[in-house]
């Protein structure tokens, strides 16, 4: 039975909670993070429940908390600096991270981390430091529906994916003890064939 299997099988059946039980601390992150149960006093600092959403909903479908032992470096793909909202920011500091650096197509990563194109344009990237004692949420991406793309047409919309795991740190721009991002021009924007390379 592979993997996928085994995962829709969990989604049909178990709760967060149940499928939080079934994960183990990623190999990356052996020696760099410690598990945190439920009733530790950090836990709440993860916002899980932000974390975690219902199928077709993105996010992750479980989450393991940990509380980093030694720095690590986290990566996120932006829109640029060019891109702001009403309020004059931009995307650079949203919540969702990877631990993973990225690399290969732009298309790939999408579907690997279940991205909407209205969500996130992927097209810088964003390395920042995450510092010890940070409490992060940490699972594999979940399922993104065609409606929660915002797409008319039924077309665009991405599998769970029990491979590539997300990272969540819950309002990142508050937690910049945690979070230490340098400066937006040491970020680059991307070459769309290959997402580890600056674009030419």
């Amino acid at each position: 039975m592979n993997l996928r299997l085994i995962t829709s099988l969990l989604l049909a059946l178990g709760s967060p909670l149940a499928l939080a039980d079934t994960l183990t601390l990623p190999g990356q992150l052996t020696g760099k993070a410690v598990l945190l149960n439920p009733d530790d006093p950090d836990y709440a600092r993860a916002s899980v429940e932000n974390a975690v959403k219902p199928a077709g909903m993105g996010g992750v479908y479980a989450a393991l908390v940990v509380r980093l032992i030694e720095d690590i470096p986290v990566y996120r793909m932006w829109n640029g600096p060019d891109e702001v909202n009403a309020q004059g920011n931009t995307n650079r500091l949203g919540g969702w991270w990877s631990y993973d650096a990225p690399s290969g197509p732009v298309t790939a990563y999408r579907v690997a981390n279940e991205i909407c194109l209205s969500w996130n344009k992927l097209t810088w990237v964003a390395t920042c430091s995450l510092k010890k004692g940070a409490v992060v949420a940490i699972g594999p991406g979940q399922s993104v529906s065609a409606e929660s793309c915002g797409d008319p047409t039924g077309q665009e919309h991405y599998p769970a994916n029990p491979t590539t795991w997300q990272t969540f740190v819950n309002k990142p721009w508050a937690r910049t003890s945690e979070l230490e991002c340098p400066p937006q021009t040491q970020d680059y924007p991307a070459d769309p064939l290959n997402i580890a390379l600056p674009k030419r």
